[in-house]
């Protein structure tokens, strides 16, 4: 059998409606080399099951099946299907987003091309259920650091820089899933893998990134498919974690610059979070940090746009 070189991992639930689009995104792409597509279902009620079977039945060398008999949650079914990774590149893909052709070519030749990155995005196109393409996520990244060389202290001032499903690491950098204690955002797991080198973002499209009311790619357990206060929370827990993690020094900068952003979002929507940021962002306090807040606020502004 061919070596495996690349990992894609998968996590559904309840996405009976579109695992088939991702799925045949990914058995469909063009590859000079041995790849596996790992799904992991976890416990999904609406037929996203008999999708998987489907096409482990069409591709049994390919598609590897991780079916949870009980809902597990959404960080264990992510750390079920990547600690089954056997290739040297991991990617990940959540259920409801799509593939375009040379992703996983584009990403693995970026990656062997630059040693000191442990961790490949790309550009990603916002759609919908229709199809509508509203806009690129994170277009003007470049304008606020340098894209060839993203460092986990960007991600501690700036937050995620990429989209999840458009993420492939190094399976040597994979974190130490130990580590997670309870429900973690993907922004936790990438600023863990980051801690062995830099991220890079290939100035290409190849990925869709789908944005529907209907389609989550959480699981129920933990409940972190709601809006509002507690992933918010989550957030901010995890800013807290790398401030004490990497010593106040070297980050306090850019945890306070992150909590005042995000405490005045939450006041803009009226989000009781605002109250959590507000507490991290003054115990992080600096004058410095306050004096560069007006600078750093249009350059937040900038990525979201």
């Amino acid at each position: 059998m061919e070596a495996i070189k690349a990992s894609v991992c998968v996590v559904a639930y309840n996405q009976k409606d579109y695992l088939h689009a991702c799925l045949t995104s990914l058995v469909e792409q063009q590859v000079d080399f041995g790849y596996e597509i790992i799904v992991g279902d976890d416990a999904s009620t609406d037929g996203t099951a008999d999708v998987v079977s489907e096409f482990v039945e069409r591709y049994p060398q390919l598609i590897v099946s991780v079916r949870h008999e009980k809902n597990v949650g959404p960080t264990a079914n992510y750390v079920s299907v990547h600690s089954r990774a056997r290739g040297e590149f991991v990617f990940h893909m959540d259920g409801d987003d799509i593939a375009f052709p040379n992703k996983l070519k584009r990403q693995i030749e970026f990656l062997e091309s630059n040693s000191e990155c442990v961790l490949a995005w790309h550009k990603v196109e916002v759609f919908n259920d229709a199809g509508e393409v509203s806009r690129i996520l994170h277009e003007n990244l470049g304008r606020v650091v340098d894209v060839n060389a993203i460092t986990q202290k960007n991600l501690l001032r700036y937050g995620m820089l990429g989209a999840h499903s458009a993420t492939a690491y190094r399976r040597s950098a994979m974190p130490d899933f130990s580590l997670l204690k309870g429900e973690v955002l993907d922004y936790f797991l990438v600023c863990l893998i980051l801690a062995s080198g830099n991220a890079g973002r290939i100035e290409e499209v190849l990925g869709g990134y789908r944005v529907n009311a209907a389609a989550t790619t959480a699981s129920k357990k933990g409940s972190l498919y709601f809006k509002g206060s507690p992933i918010r929370d989550l957030y901010a827990e995890h800013l807290a974690y790398f401030l004490k993690s990497k010593g106040r020094k070297e980050v306090q900068l850019d945890v306070f610059l992150n909590a005042l952003f995000n405490f005045v979002v939450d006041v803009r929507f009226l989000r009781p979070s605002s109250v959590t940021f507000l507490i991290l962002a003054t115990k992080t306090f600096s004058f410095v940090g306050a004096f560069k807040f007006a600078s750093y606020f249009k350059r937040a502004l900038e990525l979201r746009k």
